[in-house]
């Protein structure tokens, strides 16, 4: 019988529901429509009322992580020892929501916030752990999670090394990209895309 993993649930939604602690605490000092998203120049795009930015974001947050949690343990091998990169995808979503929220809170009360570098930050991180731990995942742990998954346990490795290694690479560009201009960061990102579906071209047409 598959099981929920309830502890991780438990721990991540109480993350997760540290953004409605942050809401209720400062919401008489917000103002009643505050910016919930900014372009590459760190200029807002887009406002809404603080009682959907304070509240309503961090719900949907909650509903995405339970949501995440439960497929992956759902799908996922039953051991009892989950593999790290499993661990580390199960905690993407509550501290990008206490990172949003973090950000969102210091905007609207009138605090001088780069938005894009701790954007580029958070996803420079998570590039350089995804790929440190994705070479470390077996052939058996990553079965139905993986397309195009490779038809031998050799061949997986291959894949695994190399997109370990994008990861890694571009994980490292980025963070560099904070000291550089918006639209260079932006290159990065794009430059990670296109190598990523090279790669996923390369693997289709070898059949490794």
């Amino acid at each position: 019988m598959r099981k929920i993993d309830g502890k991780m649930l438990s721990l991540t939604l109480a993350v997760c529901l540290l953004p409605i602690v942050f809401g209720v605490f400062f919401y008489q000092k917000m103002p009643e429509m505050v910016a919930i998203h900014f372009n590459m120049n760190n200029e807002v795009d887009h406002y809404a009322s603080k009682n959907f930015a304070l509240f309503g974001i961090p719900v949907l947050m909650i509903m995405l992580q339970i949501f995440c949690c439960v497929m992956s343990d759902w799908r996922g091998n039953q051991e009892s020892n989950k593999p790290k990169f499993v661990v580390i995808v199960k905690w993407i979503i509550p501290v990008l929501s206490v990172i949003i929220s973090v950000i969102t809170i210091s905007v609207a009360l009138g605090n001088a916030v780069d938005v894009r570098k701790w954007i580029i930050l958070v996803i420079g991180i998570l590039w350089m752990m995804i790929g440190n731990y994705l070479p470390k995942m077996s052939y058996e742990q990553m079965k139905g999670k993986v397309h195009p998954m490779p038809k031998s346990e050799n061949g997986y490795k291959k894949m695994a090394r190399m997109l370990g290694y994008t990861f890694v690479i571009f994980g490292f560009i980025l963070l560099i990209t904070i000291l550089a201009k918006p639209w260079i960061s932006f290159m990065g990102i794009v430059g990670m895309v296109f190598v990523l579906l090279m790669e996923t071209i390369y693997i289709c047409v070898k059949k490794i």
